[in-house]
């Protein structure tokens, strides 16, 4: 007879902010929470937007019956940012000023040239016993502890108190993400050590669909691991957690058979940052030649610390006439074949390799859209050009869909890509 499953703790969110229940702000906390926290093993409860009133905020956890809280937003320097006193009202404790966090705060300022605010004095506090959790991505430390049951003796020390745990984190998303991913991940672990969230496995999916992703996941489960994600523009940050290595193991293995090694990634990484380490390994330096993306490959390869090591330049080579006089393309070339085309991607890497000091250079052209295709060569077509001084070379068609950002931002992707999979001597998958 097969055993009952257990089910996994509850999980409550609580988004606070006037300008989310104003309408003003869109809420996507419980979309990116509610799929980390199920991914996880805890079962969502529910979720309630508050506006920042005090008496609504305390009465939401005081009805808290979770085993999980998480609280988003309320967090900032100004007087209607109450998250912080309520929480401390519904554990019983005073807020309690941390010299830590106001000295993060006088550093990260005097970086900037600026004098703090005495109003962001008030981010200095947190509740008495609670945990703090650190922000590197803005001004706002986040907080983690355990709210009393009804009824529990007030004066116990936080960490006796059999109530539910609350983690605190503020409410802009490019700062909460990577704190529920990087900081609150680990205590969630050692509060909920049977759900397996401790030992983990990092992975990075390339230009692989969120539903595709976990579909696959779900395919290729083992027993005892699971799995949270973070989604951005053009990549997917995964980690496998719980279970054996040998588990996580066997999951990160086949999807990379299902997807390519070059798409499914062990570790952490942005696009740029895969071919940014293949360069700096071998001490080599890049040049790129960008059509339709217009220079977005190339800042994305700027934004990383260091890049002047392996980036050499690029050129943004739009029109014919740039590509002609920039990068020796032949007038003829590109009236024949079309500046969309394996000549005219290949001519482009080759014409910037010729007038570069680069050992690699990467070369992309394609029609974004809306306007621009044809039967032949519909919106989303993208040619990708590589060479490298040794002789190597690469050229491969692309079709993406999407709108015309999305496009480009795939076509960037795929051009760095495509380099480093060049420089490493792995394929490049097809997408």
């Amino acid at each position: 007879m097969a055993g009952k499953v257990s089910p996994g703790p509850r999980a409550q969110l609580l988004a606070i902010g006037t300008e989310l229940t104003d309408g003003i702000i869109q809420n996507t906390h419980f979309r990116y929470l509610g799929s980390q926290l199920k991914s996880l093993g805890f079962r969502v409860a529910g979720g309630l937007q508050l506006p920042d009133e005090l008496a609504m905020i305390l009465r939401a956890l005081a009805g808290v019956e979770a085993e999980l809280v998480v609280v988003t937003g309320g967090l900032g320097p100004t007087s209607d940012d109450l998250t912080r006193e309520a929480v401390a009202r519904a554990a019983g404790v005073p807020l309690e000023f941390q010299p830590a966090i106001w000295q993060r705060l006088l550093e990260r300022f005097a970086s900037t040239g600026r004098q703090v605010p005495e109003s962001n004095r008030r981010q200095a506090f947190i509740p008495a016993g609670f945990e703090v959790i650190a922000n590197d991505w803005g001004t706002a430390p986040g907080f983690w502890g355990r709210l009393p049951r009804p009824g529990a003796q007030a004066d116990l020390p936080v960490g006796l108190r059999a109530g539910a745990w609350l983690a605190a984190l503020p409410g802009p998303p490019a700062e909460l993400e990577p704190m529920f991913a990087l900081r609150l991940l680990p205590l969630l672990a050692r509060a909920f050590a049977d759900l397996g969230t401790g030992a983990e496995l990092a992975a990075t999916a390339l230009l692989i669909p969120e539903s595709a992703l976990e579909d696959a996941l779900r395919r290729c489960r083992r027993e005892g691991v699971v799995w949270g994600t973070r989604v951005a523009e053009d990549h997917i940050a995964f980690s496998l957690r719980g279970g054996p290595e040998e588990g996580r193991e066997a999951v990160l293995a086949a999807l990379q058979e299902e997807f390519g090694a070059a798409r499914l990634r062990r570790g952490h990484w942005r696009p740029g940052e895969i071919l940014f380490r293949a360069l700096g390994e071998r001490g080599e330096r890049l040049a790129l030649a960008e059509s339709c993306t217009g220079g977005l490959a190339a800042k994305w390869l700027t934004d990383l610390p260091g890049a002047s090591r392996v980036f050499w330049g690029g050129v943004s080579a739009y029109s014919n006439e740039a590509k002609q006089r920039l990068l020796g393309v032949p007038r003829a070339l590109l009236e024949e074949r079309g500046a969309v085309s394996a000549e005219a991607a290949a001519g482009m890497a080759r014409g910037l390799l010729e007038r570069s000091g680069a050992e690699l250079s990467a070369a992309v052209t394609g029609i974004a859209g809306p306007e621009g295709g044809s039967p032949g060569k519909p919106v989303g077509t993208v040619w990708i050009g590589v060479a490298h001084r040794d002789g190597r070379s690469l050229t491969r068609a692309f079709s993406f869909s999407g709108g015309r950002d999305l496009i480009r931002r795939r076509a960037a992707v795929v051009t760095l890509l495509a380099a480093a999979c060049l420089l490493e001597g792995s394929e490049l998958p097809a997408f």
